[in-house]
């Protein structure tokens, strides 16, 4: 008899610890993941691992999202299917309530959605613990913390069901906390249907610049202080540590050039062997920017260089750029947005022909001319800094808009390229009205900013 009821017992041990997976199943796997909140109306305000003042200098576990002094009450949504691990409207005391999310994606991976500073007190109820939700359903709404309305949004991939403090003395990764705007990114990009492979890299902040596809179509990047070769199906081929720190890959015929931030370049073919090296006695902070027979590199003194295409010699430099954030060429002009809200259109030769004062950066294509795509609408940029307005209806651009520029057959049947869709609720503009900015340039010279009011 007492065997049996040993057995027994064991039984329901095994049964009552079953039963966490067997909710974890009912709820389903994600199928799509997007933002807790609307991307184009707020923005990361304090970013993942910053380290605060506020708090003794402690790691930032998540991303805080602002929207604006009246951004409280907007509804937070869950960002995917998933079980609700923890729920608490006081769940961080007078910073407001937590809500912890437990998602199971077709790769059988787990990682667990936070979001924090959030209230009930405007109607939403909060989901109760253990039940499951959809992707897109309404948690709860933005609260007002210290110091203003915001959101604090968390990945991570253990603690279910504590809220924590929102920092750490260790590096978050290593505590097990990711970066959300890359995490949310990479899986709707693994979402869909054209994703085939994906390979898993050292820098969690990303490649530091584009990698160099080959004729086998395999890649040749740049991963944290390391140049590696990933096969066409994803497979890491070889990695070669690197003495002094890269800021960019530059193809050519015998191989890979590798830029070095010393201003270095030296090759590397496509087994990983290191070969003749040279120095160009600049001091670098981007990637090469491939604009005609030119790479155009930022460098360290707030200045833009111009290297021949083997890059052996230096055509020019300019001084007087901030860092770049965006850029497009079109085989006359280079378009640049810029750190300082600004838009440089530079030609081949190395002269800044306008610079355009922005509200905020925006988008840029080449279709024939220049395209920016920016606050005030869709615009066509000359090789000679001349702006027009290109597309009237296009909604208003910026930092979070983007356009497809395409193929379509016009009246008389002959194709030629225009905007065909705008992605996003927000896509472009001109620095300033449209007469204002054509009564300004007359009076101004080709570098002055034209300043909105």
């Amino acid at each position: 008899m007492r065997i049996i009821h040993r057995l027994f017992a064991l039984a329901a041990l095994v049964i009552a610890f079953a039963a966490p997976a067997s909710a974890q199943t009912q709820c389903g796997y994600a199928t799509s993941v997007s933002f807790p909140v609307d991307p184009n109306v707020f923005q990361i305000v304090q970013d993942f691992g910053a380290p605060s003042p506020r708090h003794q200098g402690r790691y930032h576990t998540g991303e805080d999202w602002y929207g604006g002094r009246d951004s409280y009450g907007t509804y937070v949504r869950a960002i995917a299917n998933g079980r609700v691990t923890f729920s608490s409207p006081n769940g961080w005391g007078r910073d407001g309530g937590v809500i912890i999310i437990e998602h199971t994606f077709p790769d059988s991976s787990v990682a667990y959605s936070m979001y924090g500073h959030i209230t009930n007190a405007t109607g939403v109820i909060f989901p109760a613990p253990f039940t499951c939700v959809r992707a897109g359903d309404i948690l709860a709404a933005v609260g007002d913390p210290r110091p203003a309305p915001h959101l604090h949004f968390e990945i991570r991939i253990n603690q279910p069901d504590i809220p924590g403090a929102g920092y750490t003395w260790e590096d978050p990764v290593s505590d097990g906390f990711r970066r959300p705007s890359k995490f949310v990114a990479n899986w709707q990009a693994w979402f869909l249907d054209s994703y085939r492979w994906r390979a898993d890299i050292a820098d969690e902040a990303g490649p530091i610049a584009p990698p160099v596809e080959l004729s086998d179509h395999s890649l040749i990047a740049l991963d944290a202080g390391r140049v590696l070769r990933i096969s066409s199906d994803g497979r890491v081929l070889w990695r070669v540590i690197l003495d002094t720190p890269a800021v960019g890959l530059v193809e050519q015929p015998s191989g890979v050039i590798i830029a070095y931030a010393d201003g270095m370049m030296r090759l590397i073919d496509a087994e990983g062997n290191l070969g003749a090296s040279w120095q160009t006695g600049l001091m670098l902070d981007s990637a090469p920017i491939l604009a005609g027979d030119r790479l155009i590199f930022h460098t360290t003194d707030a200045g833009l260089a111009a290297l021949d295409s083997g890059a052996h010699s230096v055509l020019w430099q300019i001084a007087d750029a901030a860092p770049i954030l965006r850029w497009s060429a079109n085989g006359t002009a280079l378009g640049l947005m810029t750190a300082d809200n600004a838009m440089l259109t530079v030609s081949l030769d190395g002269q800044i022909v306008d610079r355009a004062l922005l509200r905020e950066p925006g988008s840029l294509a080449a279709a024939g001319d220049l395209l920016a795509y920016t606050r005030g609408g869709l615009w066509r940029v000359a090789a000679d800094g001349t702006w027009a307005l290109d597309f009237p209806d296009a909604p208003s651009g910026g930092r979070a808009s983007a356009a497809s520029i395409g193929p379509f057959a016009g009246s008389t049947g002959a194709t030629s390229s225009a905007p065909t869709r705008c992605h996003a609720k927000r896509c472009c503009s001109l620095p300033c009205s449209s007469p204002r900015h054509a009564r300004t340039r007359k009076k101004r010279s080709r570098t002055d900013a034209c300043s909105y009011s």
